[in-house]
C-alpha cells in the first residue's frame, strides 16, 4: 500500500517541494543539496523504501555538508521505522 502512495507522490516530486519540505521539519538543504536529494528520490526511492542502501547513504554523507546529512539520515531512520510498525 505504502509503495504505490510513495511512487505517486516521487513522480510529481520537484526540487521545490524538496526545500519545502526540509525547511518545514527544520532541515537545513541548500540549492545544491535540493538538487541531489531530488535526483537520489528520483532515482533510489524503492532502494530506500525496502532497505537501508548503505552505498546510496555513504554517497550522500559525501555529497551533503555534514549537519545536513546526520539530520536527513536521523529523519530517514525514524520515518523507516514508522513505516515498519
Amino acid at each position: 500500500m505504502y509503495e504505490f502512495l510513495i511512487k505517486e507522490y516521487v513522480d510529481k516530486l520537484t526540487e521545490e517541494d524538496i526545500k519545502k519540505y526540509a525547511k518545514a521539519y527544520n532541515i537545513d538543504v541548500n540549492d545544491d543539496e535540493a538538487k541531489i536529494l531530488y535526483l537520489y528520490a528520483k532515482n533510489y526511492w524503492k532502494e530506500f523504501y525496502h532497505s537501508e542502501p548503505k552505498e546510496l547513504l555513504e554517497e550522500l554523507k559525501e555529497k551533503l555538508r555534514p549537519s545536513t546529512y546526520n539530520t536527513l539520515y536521523k529523519f530517514y531512520k525514524d520515518l523507516k521505522n514508522k513505516i515498519n510498525k
